[in-house]
């Protein structure tokens, strides 16, 4: 008699049981994906195959699968995004690119290319070094730079932290910021080394976030709390840092050309309300909202000094700093949506970590019975006792 011989399989079948971990994560990454913002073939058929890995979830405890599924749908919902008109910050900064090709000041300059015509280029010089290699088009450096945050995410979810891959993949204002020709989604690679190296070696980190202040200048929100965190040392490595960075400002273009940039683009912010405290009161007491332009500034120096020497450790670097960021950008009279690019990779980083820290509270708290429920509960079991 011959044996059977077992079919030949490729692909080994996972033990079954639940993926708890990928069961949320999967779960978030489709509710996040259901938008009306992407082609329609594109958002049913992302939809869709997350359904089938939710389900296949619920079966199968999977470890990869997942992560390829995230990355995938990632993927393709940022290349049918592609060239969407939205920001025109990719544009400005070709034009100032070939204006230092040409030997002259990117500086101080009303760009036509803007939308309106007339907005100055008021970014860091090595905004300028970055976009170098992808030239005819920015964007393609912002693509390249949110598949490297997703090779990044998917590695850290292979290994327990599904989540923050879920967000960042599929959450609609990080996919269509790093489409959408803003420079958002490189300062947030940007300011995420910063803070990850400066866990471990503080004085390396404050170097990678001088970088990511020459590139653009809002990520010196988390200056403050690091520096009274890590100390001294941090604020001389990040002054030396800052030196290099900006010396083709300090002694080549000088400072006050770029001083003029950033007062052309205050007046550009200026002429309307968006996605900001300012549009909100603008609505109640038209014209009022300006006035939150320059109070913002102080609200958040004040933040950053009194919170950031209460919470002194690594998270408190990175809590008190995204709360600088956000009252400096959203408390004023301008902002914009594609600013939580740059936030996002920091978040989206710590999120598991933060979760799996606050699960026994929740369960607590679930677990917790209020006191109507704890009598209704009484008063029927005494009516079915009946020595009661």
């Amino acid at each position: 008699m011959t044996r059977l011989r077992r079919p030949l399989r490729l692909l080994p079948i996972p033990p079954r049981g639940l993926s708890a971990g990928w069961l949320l994560a999967l779960g978030v990454a489709l509710v996040l994906a259901i938008q009306p913002n992407w082609p329609d073939r594109t958002a049913i058929t992302v939809a869709g195959v997350l359904a089938l890995t939710l389900v296949a979830a619920a079966r199968w405890q999977l470890r990869w699968l997942p992560v390829v599924v995230l990355v995938g749908c990632g993927l393709v919902l940022r290349a049918a995004m592609l060239h969407v008109n939205g920001s025109d910050v990719s544009a400005v900064t070709k034009v100032a690119i070939l204006t230092v090709q040409y030997g002259g000041d990117p500086y101080g300059i009303a760009y036509g290319a803007s939308r309106p015509p007339g907005a100055a280029f008021p970014y860091g010089p090595l905004a300028l070094l970055w976009y170098l290699p992808s030239l005819q088009d920015p964007t393609l450096m912002e693509f390249g730079v949110s598949a490297l945050l997703l090779v990044l995410f998917a590695i850290r979810a292979g290994k327990g932290r599904p989540l923050g891959l879920a967000v960042f993949a599929l959450a609609p204002p990080i996919v269509l910021a790093t489409m959408d020709g803003s420079n958002d989604t490189s300062a947030g690679l940007l300011i995420l080394g910063a803070l990850v190296l400066a866990q471990k070696r503080p004085v390396l980190g404050a170097v990678v976030l001088a970088a990511a202040v020459a590139f653009k200048p809002y990520a010196i929100a988390w200056l403050p709390p690091l520096v009274i965190w890590a100390g001294l040392p941090a604020l001389v490595a990040f002054a030396a840092a800052s030196l290099v960075a900006w010396s083709p400002v300090l002694f080549v273009w000088g400072p006050a050309s770029y001083l003029r940039s950033l007062a052309m683009a205050q007046e550009t912010h200026l002429r309307q309300a968006y996605w900001s405290l300012g549009a909100i009161v603008d609505g109640i007491a038209p014209g009022a909202g300006r006035v939150l332009e320059t109070a913002r500034y102080f609200l958040s120096g004040a933040i950053a000094v009194v919170f950031g020497r209460r919470f002194r450790s690594a998270d408190g670097v990175i809590v008190v700093g995204t709360v600088v960021f956000l009252v400096a950008q959203f408390g004023g009279y301008f902002g914009s949506y594609v600013y939580l690019a740059a936030i996002a990779p920091i978040l989206c980083w710590r999120l598991d970590d933060w979760l799996k820290r606050g699960l026994p509270e929740v369960m607590r708290a679930y677990a917790e019975v209020p006191d109507v429920a704890r009598r209704l509960r009484g008063v029927r079991r005494a009516s079915q006792d009946p020595v009661a």
